[in-house]
């Protein structure tokens, strides 16, 4: 008996040893990784020194509250439901999209703006297509009918300004702090299926009125959002309907297409939206906004340092999965699309952006 007991001991004791080699072993492994981690969070901070309280703060989150980051979404309410707030709250989405059929008078959208913001997170980032012209969401905006052609056709940089500014308030009233504009694309002639919604055929005055867009949007105190880069003027197709394609090389659409998105990133703007279009001279597999070199053009050709987004995901019906350098915009629910943004792995630079912007940008500070 006394043998026996001395055997199940010295098992015991086996037992106890492997289990301490195997979890040193598992922590040797573990080790790499999360020195890996740290050494790439250190980099970012010495290549991006602006952005290190916000790489830190993102350094302590976890990787679903990095995806709710890079999160746009629809929402099918007019009053918010139980079910949207806990959508939201559970998926850590920070930005929602409104569309026409979330409105439908001015107290409805300020009471619906304020319960997202009271019931799922204080800074919100609460976006529309408010261009005017032919994409209006608010039917009671006053200067709804004034469109982007209109105001170029006046070669008026004050009047531009003062549109700009004036709608830029109309919004923030509501609750609003983020607008899809402006278009800087550059249409080749009256043709183009974008010609009523841009400034110009001409580049110049493109650029010039998108500038000076950005630039009463910052001082109103929304969010600029550039769109829809590389530039939907040369293309034929509706990204709509499919993937438009344009084929140049990145000298000749700096010296044509690039004009406005680059006067407006140098007046300001903090986001360019990525549009579906297809380049081969720059991915031959991917359409800008599933792919990564677009954004490192935008670094690196055009000095911009702020956020993605992408176009809707769901337009052409042939996007199956988001990205994880920058924001993922969807008119789909959350629930509708969750299937898009499972294998995201958040990218902690894009991520150290979009806090930045949330935290600089509160409605509270209008």
């Amino acid at each position: 008996m006394f043998k026996s007991i001395k055997f199940n001991k010295k098992i015991v004791n086996s037992i106890f040893c492997l289990f301490l080699i195997l979890s040193f072993i598992y922590a040797c492994k573990k080790t790499p990784n999360a020195q890996e981690e740290i050494t790439y969070i250190e980099q970012l901070k010495k290549d991006y020194p602006d952005l290190s309280y916000y790489i830190d703060e993102v350094a302590k989150m976890d990787e679903k509250e990095r995806n709710g980051l890079l999160l746009m979404v629809g929402i099918k309410d007019k009053v918010l439901s139980k079910e949207t707030i806990k959508t939201l709250k559970d998926n850590n989405i920070m930005g929602v999209i409104l569309f026409s059929y979330n409105i439908e008078n001015e107290k409805q959208l300020k009471q619906l703006t304020s319960d997202l913001r009271q019931y799922v997170n204080p800074n919100m980032l609460i976006s529309i297509d408010q261009e005017g012209g032919e994409v209006n969401r608010i039917n009671f905006d006053k200067l709804k009918d004034i469109s982007p052609k209109n105001i170029g056709d006046s070669n008026s940089i004050k009047y531009a300004y003062n549109i700009a500014y004036q709608k830029s308030k109309f919004l923030l009233d509501l609750g609003i702090n983020m607008i899809l504009g402006p278009l800087c694309d550059i249409p080749n002639d009256t043709n183009s299926y974008i010609y009523n919604r841009s400034f110009s055929t001409n580049a110049d005055t493109v650029s010039k009125m998108a500038a000076a867009v950005v630039k009463a949007q910052k001082d109103a105190g929304i969010i600029s959002v550039l769109k829809h880069f590389p530039g939907h003027g040369d293309t034929v197709v509706n990204s709509h309907n499919d993937f438009p394609s344009i084929d140049k090389n990145t000298n000749d659409l700096i010296s044509k297409e690039f004009l406005p998105f680059k006067k407006a990133i140098e007046a300001g703007a903090e986001m360019v939206l990525v549009s579906h279009i297809k380049n081969k001279y720059i991915d031959d597999k991917y359409p800008a906004s599933m792919s990564k070199k677009y954004a490192d053009i935008l670094e690196k050709d055009l000095g911009f340092n702020g956020v993605v987004i992408t176009d809707d995901l769901v337009m052409t019906g042939n996007i199956d999965r988001g990205i994880d350098f920058g924001i993922n915009l969807t008119s789909n629910v959350y629930e509708n699309a969750k299937d898009m943004f499972k294998d995201i792995k958040p990218d902690i630079l894009s991520c150290a952006r979009v806090l930045k912007i949330i935290l600089e940008n509160k409605l509270s500070r209008t």
